[in-house]
């Protein structure tokens, strides 16, 4: 009997080894499918794109609804485009010069079409207009209508140096769009930049925006609770698991749904 048994596992063994496994594949693809549509679903005001937004994973920890699937951009451009809109409705921007530090290739399509004069700018990025440090610039002064400058200062150990350099060059009436990551409380000076934290200097706060304001005659800052839902510009990210090893300096944060920022200066 038990040699009947097992003879006859081992014919069927090539048989249900397949079928386990397809089955199990198919199990996991449709729990896949039902978690996709279960997500909730918006729009991307950059290309349009309709749908669940795809979750990322930084240092194990998932950020949740941040990159458009279609354009791969995040939250933090999302924003920014929607301010730029905004600004642009206020503005003529056609007849405008714009320096573009750290440029991303989605933003330089949209500032080719928007600005009159479109230039690049970088410390070590190539295939940019201007290989320069922002804490020092070989221009002019009033020299742009406008610069824009996306989570750089944040790797800025000499940021009032650079703030002074961006108010410099910047022309009577100009504008200055310097958005940062806001991650803590209170803002937070480190010794060294984190390689953990992409050579971040320091963790920013709110406050934060006090030098701006210090050295511009105005500043709006927009943030995500200005515009519309459907486009889902918070980062839903876990923020009071710090400090920790690799970010010791860094304070916890209350939630898991915060709000971006963009600081719009004014000359």
């Amino acid at each position: 009997m038990q040699k009947t048994i097992k003879r006859t596992i081992k014919r069927l063994f090539p048989y249900v080894v397949p079928f386990v496994r397809d089955t199990r594949g198919f199990i996991r693809a449709n729990l896949c499918r039902i978690n996709i549509y279960r997500k909730p679903k918006f729009t991307c005001p950059i290309c349009n794109y309709s749908g669940p937004f795809v979750d990322y994973c930084n240092n194990n920890q998932i950020i949740s609804h941040t990159k458009c699937p279609r354009c791969e951009l995040y939250e933090r451009h999302r924003l920014q485009h929607l301010v730029i809109k905004q600004i642009g409705k206020k503005r003529d921007l056609s007849k405008m010069a714009i320096l573009h530090f750290a440029p991303e290739l989605a933003f330089e399509r949209l500032f080719n079409k928007l600005f009159a004069k479109h230039y690049t700018a970088d410390i070590i990025g190539e295939g940019v207009d201007y290989q320069v440090d922002i804490c020092s610039m070989p221009f002019e002064n009033e020299s742009f209508d406008v610069i824009f400058a996306s989570h750089v200062l944040e790797h800025v150990i000499d940021d009032d140096t650079a703030l002074s350099e961006v108010m410099r060059v910047l022309k009577p009436n100009g504008i200055a769009i310097l958005p940062v990551p806001v991650v803590s409380p209170v803002t937070i000076e480190y010794n060294s930049p984190n390689q953990y934290e992409f050579g971040h200097v320091r963790a920013i706060g709110i406050d934060y925006f006090e030098k701006y304001k210090k050295l511009f005659s105005k500043v709006e800052i927009w943030n995500s609770a200005d515009f519309e839902e459907k486009y889902q510009l918070y980062t839903y990210e876990m923020r009071n698991l710090y400090p920790t090893i690799t970010s010791p300096l860094r304070q916890p944060m209350d939630g898991v749904k915060h709000l971006d920022y963009v600081p719009v200066c004014f000359k």
